[in-house]
């Protein structure tokens, strides 16, 4: 019976929206970790300093980087985001690359924009917000649009004040 109602559904009421985006590596994430890291040592370099902070500030920063870009640019760390499934309540499901997979809820601090988009979201448990950055070459273009319209749009049941389309 394709026309009745599932059980325990009110027919007034509509299911969710969920959108469900897989990650891949980024080209512009891998250049802009490389190129931020490289600026970051060449400052290191130019202030007054013994040689021997130098070297070790540098191979602090180049590890930083590249850890970086194995989890963010590249995606083949264990611990590495590889999928999202997102919600119209703003619920977050990350699958990593070790399988692991974490819930949580979207924070109001998430950035969103066409170039540039960060979820900030709180794991459940957790006490500590994360967040996962996103740029345009990670996932398809169709996807990345959605992903910033929910992301935009989408409201918690228990958030107070109009919806942004409202504002």
């Amino acid at each position: 019976m394709a026309g009745a109602p599932r059980p325990g559904f009110n027919a007034g009421m509509r299911a969710p929206v969920q959108l469900r985006v897989a990650l891949g590596p980024s080209r512009i994430a891998t250049y802009a970790l490389a190129m931020l890291a490289a600026l970051a040592v060449l400052l290191l370099l130019i202030m007054p300093a013994p040689a021997w902070t130098d070297a070790l500030g540098a191979l602090v920063l180049i590890i930083w980087a590249a850890h970086r870009i194995r989890l963010h640019g590249l995606r083949c760390a264990p611990s590495s985001i590889i999928e999202v499934m997102l919600s119209e309540d703003r619920t977050i499901v990350v699958r990593r690359r070790d399988g692991g997979l974490r819930a949580g809820v979207v924070l109001d601090n998430s950035h969103v924009h066409a170039a540039f988009t960060s979820i900030v979201w709180r794991p459940v448990g957790a006490r500590l917000a994360r967040s996962l950055p996103l740029v345009p070459d990670m996932l398809e273009a169709d996807d990345f649009r959605r992903l910033r319209v929910l992301l935009r749009y989408g409201r918690r049941e228990d958030s107070a004040g109009a919806s942004a389309s409202q504002a």
